[in-house]
């Protein structure tokens, strides 16, 4: 049995953490990633740019973004239906029109696959405004079944970040974690941050989250030893993800500046981002 890290130790008493395990899942995770990841240049690649755009997809996730938020869905389905909305136009061409039905197909396959009590279509259609029919999203949903191979786990950045976050010694700080949440979910706007993988940008969002209400930073030797990411190696991962949060047209982060600003989040939307 690998020797467990400090953080594991100390948590390894509840058997809900799976603590014994956890470096384990992080590694099968790491490898996941791998598998599944989606080339930044898609939209130039597979997609017309004269139809679908990296403006068009922004806006489709800022709209995914506020729908999850109106219906509180768990973090965990934000992710995955950018995930599926990615892989999916990585594989196959669509036209504009269909990009909207796409994020509604791709929300109602993950609220299906992580929610307890997922919305009913009739009721994505609603904040829909009806601008399509229940078939056309059902055949969409096929769809994008058939072309994934049904494949719709996928590590997702929020889930390295709840695992970093146990590793550091702001572990009990939830500032710091709803503003790394916050970068994270500006991070996935942008198209071209698809060069690096979840646990990467998990990595760089809790650099930057530290570094920016603490002064400190967090990514120490035990940290490497832990993540298997070196500092040097966070360092221009971390430099691309900071320069898109604050260079981000503001018109996309309506939606994520409201999200944020609310209680539950410790109102991190109003910190001023300096790192």
């Amino acid at each position: 049995m690998k020797q467990l890290s400090f953080a594991d130790a100390m948590e390894a008493r509840n058997p809900q953490l799976a603590a014994e395990f956890a470096s384990d899942i992080y590694e099968n995770l790491r490898k996941d990633e791998i598998r599944l990841k989606v080339s930044s240049s898609y939209l130039q690649e597979v997609q017309n740019p004269k139809e679908i755009k990296d403006t068009s997809r922004a806006f489709l996730v800022e709209w995914i973004i506020d729908v999850h938020r109106k219906f509180r869905l768990v973090p965990e389905t934000l992710y995955v239906t950018v995930f599926l909305i990615d892989r999916f136009l990585s594989l196959k061409m669509i036209r504009k029109n269909q990009l909207h039905i796409l994020g509604v197909a791709s929300l109602l396959i993950s609220t299906k696959y992580e929610e307890i009590y997922p919305p009913e279509l009739k009721d994505l259609l609603s904040v829909s405004e009806n601008k399509f029919t229940r078939g056309e999203v059902l055949a969409m949903e096929r769809d994008i079944l058939m072309t994934l191979q049904f494949d719709v786990t996928h590590p997702s950045a929020y889930r390295f970040l709840e695992r970093f976050r146990r590793l550091t010694s702001v572990a009990n700080d939830s500032r710091i974690f709803f503003l790394a949440q916050y970068i994270q979910e500006i991070s996935l706007l942008d198209a071209s941050l698809l060069d690096y993988k979840p646990s990467e940008i998990a990595g760089a969002s809790l650099i930057l989250a530290v570094k920016c209400l603490k002064r400190m930073h967090v990514w120490n030797k035990e940290m490497e030893q832990a993540t298997g990411y070196t500092d040097a190696h966070l360092a221009p991962i971390v430099e691309d993800v900071k320069g898109f949060a604050l260079e981000v047209n503001p018109k996309f982060l309506t939606t994520l500046k409201y999200k944020f600003s609310k209680q539950e989040f410790m109102e991190v939307a109003s910190i001023t981002l300096k790192f």
